[in-house]
């Protein structure tokens, strides 16, 4: 995830998504080059994604190359560091994790964020993934794509992301934005709904997921859109 935190406005002009370029690559480019994705699947079947964050890039340099404090309430989140040093919080608690560490997990509901870790002497890479995988409206490989490309469109136009997009995008796959301090994850999810459902979709017109970004039928995005 690219990090949004001061760089949201609330409804702008939408930017030109690039019809389905990176929609079925292996691999994608985070806004500002600073973090490759690349999408892969374990040997157990399960998806994961290895991230690569460059250690010189300006963005990573600023701890803005990982996402803002979120919340998964459907699944819990994973992390295997290779190489490098990452910094991860969890519900206010800063730890510095490195490949001896092992896997680390974010337990469903936990407020957390992370980035590469200031620490680090080469890039950083690890592998992520969350469980339990292949439910509806989660955090997946999709989610990923439509976030990143979004994103990535927009700062290639040079237009700020919409805050309802945004939401919209998160809220359907599972997850929540969060203040810094903490707060009843109904409060959260209730104002999520209204945000990206009443108002990002019902409203504004957005969708939850584009066919630029992840290679489907166009009706299943169709049917997407009705679900709520």
């Amino acid at each position: 995830m690219q990090h949004i935190n001061g760089r949201i406005q609330t409804h702008v002009r939408a930017p030109k998504r690039r019809a389905f370029e990176d929609a079925d690559k292996a691999q994608l480019l985070s806004a500002g080059d600073a973090a490759l994705f690349e999408f892969l699947k374990a040997e157990d079947g399960r998806w994961f994604v290895r991230e690569t964050h460059y250690i010189d890039n300006p963005l990573v340099k600023a701890r803005l190359s990982g996402p803002p404090l979120h919340i998964h309430f459907l699944q819990s989140e994973f992390f295997e560091v290779q190489q490098g040093t990452l910094g991860v919080v969890k519900n206010g608690k800063e730890h510095v994790i490195t490949k001896a560490d092992g896997k680390v997990t974010i337990p469903r509901g936990t407020r957390h964020r992370f980035w590469a870790h200031s620490s680090g002497t080469e890039d950083l890479i690890f592998n992520v993934w969350t469980e339990p995988q292949d439910i509806d409206h989660s955090f997946d490989t999709n989610f990923l794509r439509n976030f990143i490309g979004y994103l990535a469109d927009c700062t290639r136009e040079n237009i700020k992301p919409s805050f309802f997009q945004v939401l919209l995008i998160c809220y359907d796959c599972g997850t929540v934005l969060t203040p810094d301090f903490w707060t009843p994850l109904w409060i959260l999810k209730a104002l999520h709904y209204v945000a990206a459902y009443w108002i990002a979709m019902g409203i504004l017109g957005y969708k939850a997921s584009y066919p630029e970004y992840v290679a489907v039928p166009k009706d299943l995005h169709s049917e997407l859109d009705k679900t709520y």
